[in-house]
């Protein structure tokens, strides 16, 4: 049998006690955390939906925003004794250019917190590296096969290309046998002819996996008609080349299902009370979709803790009557989860040992 997929969407269920919990109407410490770290980026692509205002998904996102890092700290021990599991570093910006990146992923290290991060490995090198091979997976967004597509859409210069390959290839080489190296491909109108050159270098380059998005647009299916057909049969040809440690992860054609998927079957949202995002500008966040979004802010963390806030009965309060059919109007990333969930609280329980 296959391994599982680390996106499965079936990986709540395995955190029956919090869930049970939840269903009692028990306030519980977050499952999974991502954390912001800075706003500042090392690359600027095109299509970065913090820097892409026409997209309309954030009010705002100031590029020098970072945690500051007596408040990472708090947030790091705060995050130790509530008893949170996971955490991943991502942006907002590049988290490998924040200042004291290093000392955070060992600080979660320390307090026994799943560690992960999402990275345009550029950076993944030395020190950083290193700390990384303890963690539980690293995703690098690298979405060109070539040095002159990945420098004219990040607007970096050519050279980073062999960098970033490199780095990809010493940390598949140094990683521990429990850390998912994976790489992360956006395809778009520059990059649509080489998914499959993409899907044979990774491979080459010793990544665990590959996975393969849509970019996503306002004419999301306007903008790729023109090279879904051809996409599609390079993805299928390129699946041909799992095996050996190596997978190709195709959630492109999916993603014309779900990506303009705007309202909610459901009122409770129960992702966001398992799950928030601590951001650059120490505010926290109901989820993905509702960073750096004024109706997104649970509260802000500059003369506050984070456990303070997470368990101030106005916040609860605030949780409780989060009514996800009109406050979500929106795509959401874990909208198949909250159908999941829903569905599970639902359940007759006069009837549920009859499985």
């Amino acid at each position: 049998m296959d391994k599982a997929t680390p996106y499965s969407n079936l990986k709540i269920f395995a955190h029956a006690e919090a869930l049970n919990k939840i269903g009692n109407g028990e306030r519980i410490a977050p499952i999974y955390i991502r954390i912001k770290p800075t706003n500042y980026c090392n690359h600027r692509c095109y299509y970065c939906s913090y820097a892409d205002s026409a997209l309309g998904l954030r009010d705002s996102v100031n590029k020098q925003d970072q945690i500051p890092w007596d408040k990472m700290q708090e947030i790091i021990n705060d995050m130790g004794d509530m008893g949170v599991k996971a955490v991943t570093f991502s942006g907002g910006g590049e988290p490998l250019v924040y200042p004291h990146i290093v000392q955070a992923m060992e600080g979660m290290l320390d307090k026994k917190i799943d560690l992960s991060i999402i990275t345009n490995g550029q950076l993944l090198k030395d020190e950083k590296a290193e700390v990384l091979t303890k963690a539980k997976w690293v995703r690098v967004s690298f979405d060109s096969a070539n040095a002159a597509t990945y420098a004219r859409t990040r607007s970096i210069p050519e050279s980073a290309f062999e960098e970033t390959c490199e780095n990809l290839k010493h940390f598949a080489k140094i990683k521990g046998n429990d850390c998912e190296l994976g790489v992360n491909f956006v395809i778009n109108h520059e990059n649509a002819d080489q998914v499959l050159e993409m899907a044979k270098l990774t491979k080459q380059l010793g990544v665990n996996h590959i996975k393969f998005a849509a970019r996503v647009t306002k004419d999301l299916f306007e903008y790729h008609a023109p090279f879904k057909e051809s996409v599609i049969e390079q993805l299928h040809k390129a699946e041909e080349l799992n095996g050996d440690g190596f997978r190709v992860i195709n959630k492109y054609e999916g993603d014309f299902d779900s990506a303009l998927v705007f309202s909610r079957k459901y009122d409770k949202c129960y992702i966001n009370r398992i799950f928030c995002v601590i951001a650059a500008d120490s505010k926290v966040y109901f989820c993905h979709d509702k960073a750096y979004v004024a109706s997104g802010v649970v509260g802000d963390l500059v003369d506050r803790s984070f456990k303070d806030l997470w368990f101030d009965p106005e916040v609860v309060k605030r949780y409780k009557e989060f009514d996800a059919c009109k406050e979500c109007n929106h795509h959401c990333v874990y909208d198949d989860r909250n159908e999941l969930l829903n569905t599970f609280f639902s359940l007759d329980k006069k009837h549920i040992n009859f499985i």
